[in-house]
């Protein structure tokens, strides 16, 4: 299933409602625009609990062969 959305003058963009069910966001919540390797973006929710941030960081990390030091850095740029 896809969704459009245009882009404002001010560079926003309204999520749908769909989309925003589906992902479960609520008002206030963080997202980041992942840009994948062939050049698609997705739009993932950040978890407010550190703990919970941290699993998902192990879960993209999994797949990954990087040493811990580089997969902190790579996080820290994502999250700032």
């Amino acid at each position: 299933m896809s969704y459009e959305s245009k882009v404002t003058s001010r560079g926003q963009v309204t999520i749908p409602k769909a989309v925003r069910e589906q992902m479960g966001l609520e008002e206030g919540e963080t997202v980041l625009f992942r840009f994948d390797d062939d050049g698609s973006v997705r739009l993932v929710r950040v978890p407010s609990d550190p703990r919970e941030r941290l699993e998902a960081a192990r879960e993209r990390g999994s797949s990954l062969e990087l040493n811990a030091t580089e997969l902190l850095d790579r996080e820290r740029e994502q999250w700032s």
